[in-house]
């Protein structure tokens, strides 16, 4: 039940949640325009807007079916409408695994799980009848811990894919770009000439094309440490990848002569504490989001890698409590994001500014 706090101001008497209630004593009349944010960890966000904490939030799924299932609130924004089809999660590889012995032979067995675990997925969410999709709603479950409704809802929002195509790169370059205009990147420390130029240079097709080409195994090539969110749906060709029951008694991976060692401190609670991981040297290749993997490698120096293959588009989504309908309702109200380096703070900070209104730090 939501906490209430009563205000009385020349006599009326007003009743709001406490988040809201907070933040309306604190605004003068120069924050009319304004939307605040405060970092909470996404398995909070939605326990913060049930008990009136914020007024709303933005995730990745499961996050967002969470409320909207059990009617905690509901999503005003999905982020397919502030960049249709944009990139979400990417797998990204160490410089120093892949410029190791077996790195390379390694890196294209591994995408090779990763491009047959996700043609299975998409095969299963095209049948819903089948027995792989029900399959897959036990994985999901068995992954984040959420119930089928939650993850059947949260399946309905995402798109699975591994390719690399020029609409990827422009989406990586936008992705730049709008880091640059909001501040969180300084221009001067890219060392390019442009976010195009950047772009290309981050992301590496050759893996992808030779993992095409990789034959199954019976022995074990080496092992890959891997890093990767905690429950997050958008990273489920990875746990498809580790199961041992539908594909017959070896998993994917190990198909394909890959042994999985699960990297020091994963699953990680969003992608720019992964990508420190990185600069730490605890993983080889890592599923995140990836704004992250673009702003970190930018401006720390210690995090080497490139990015080889898609992980899903879309799956995120803006969620607010019930009487916030437009975006007009959101001026003055208060919106918890994962952190201001994640591809969730990165769209609504585009979403409230083409608003007309300005995203301010609680």
């Amino acid at each position: 039940m939501n906490k209430m706090l009563t205000i009385v101001i020349a006599g009326i008497v007003l009743v709001a949640g406490v988040g809201a209630a907070l933040y309306f004593l604190m605004q003068d009349s120069d924050d009319s325009e304004k939307v605040f944010y405060t970092t909470i960890s996404p398995p909070q966000m939605r326990i913060a807007l049930e008990g009136g904490e914020v007024d709303g939030y933005i995730a990745w799924e499961p996050y967002c079916s969470d409320s909207i299932v059990d009617g905690t609130g509901h999503a005003l924004v999905w982020s397919g409408e502030i960049r249709n089809d944009h990139p979400c999660c990417v797998l990204l590889v160490s410089d120093d695994f892949l410029g190791s012995e077996n790195g390379p032979e390694l890196t294209a067995r591994f995408l090779r799980a990763h491009i047959e675990a996700t043609d299975w997925m998409n095969d299963a969410l095209s049948d819903k009848q089948s027995d792989n999709y029900s399959s897959l709603l036990d994985m999901a479950v068995n992954f984040t811990g959420r119930d089928r409704a939650v993850v059947a809802s949260a399946f309905d929002h995402i798109r699975f894919d591994y390719s690399i195509s020029e609409d990827f790169y422009d989406a990586l370059a936008w992705f730049t770009e709008s880091f640059i205009d909001i501040g969180v990147i300084d221009e001067g420390a890219m060392e390019y000439d442009n976010a195009t130029e950047f772009v290309h240079s981050y992301v590496n097709e050759t893996p992808l094309s030779e993992a095409l080409d990789v034959l199954p195994t019976e022995e074990t090539v080496g092992i890959v440490r891997l890093g990767f969110l905690t429950g997050d749906m958008h990273q489920m060709a990875q746990y498809v990848a580790r199961n041992t029951t539908v594909f017959g008694a070896a998993s994917l991976f190990e198909k394909y002569g890959v042994q999985i060692q699960q990297a020091l401190g994963a699953p990680y609670s969003n992608g720019p504490t992964e990508m420190d991981n990185f600069a730490q040297g605890n993983i080889d290749i890592g599923y995140l989001g990836a704004p992250p993997a673009i702003l970190k490698h930018i401006n720390n120096p210690n995090v080497q890698g490139q990015i080889i293959a898609q992980a899903n588009t879309e799956g995120s989504a803006l969620i607010v409590r019930e009487g916030i309908e437009s975006l007009d309702d959101l001026r003055g109200k208060l919106i918890a994001i994962p952190g201001t380096g994640t591809i969730q703070y990165l769209l609504l900070q585009v979403l409230i500014r083409d608003a007309g209104m300005e995203l301010k730090a609680a």
